[in-house]
């Protein structure tokens, strides 16, 4: 038993190898293609629009812009209301002025 003899097959091997080699040269290019096509059909199928992505972020992000509108608007209206407020305040300094003068008038008259 410790001379067992290796003598080389008369091609039994090589045929299952070249069988094997072209096997997976055929399976090889047809699992990528098929990889290639799922892939690009995955794609193609998956939405476009941030709306359709992500609808809660698309309306986050809506009620974001109408809130910072809302406080552009309400700054806005602010200032005006102070503009408003100082012609007010302008006109009333003058009527005063103007009862002090006819009141100190009225009393040399007098």
């Amino acid at each position: 038993m410790s001379h067992v003899r290796l003598v080389p097959t008369s091609g039994g091997a090589n045929v299952r190898r070249r069988v094997v080699a072209g096997t997976l040269a055929l399976a090889l290019p047809a699992v990528g293609a098929a990889g290639y096509l799922y892939a690009r059909h995955e794609l193609a199928a998956q939405p476009k629009s941030t709306e359709q992505v992500a609808p809660a972020l698309a309306a986050a992000l809506r009620a974001a812009a109408e809130a910072k509108m809302a406080l552009g608007l309400s700054e806005a209206r602010s200032h005006e209301l102070e503009r408003q407020i100082d012609t007010l305040n302008q006109r009333l300094r003058e009527c005063q002025d103007e009862l002090t003068f006819f009141r100190k008038a009225g009393e040399r008259k007098h």
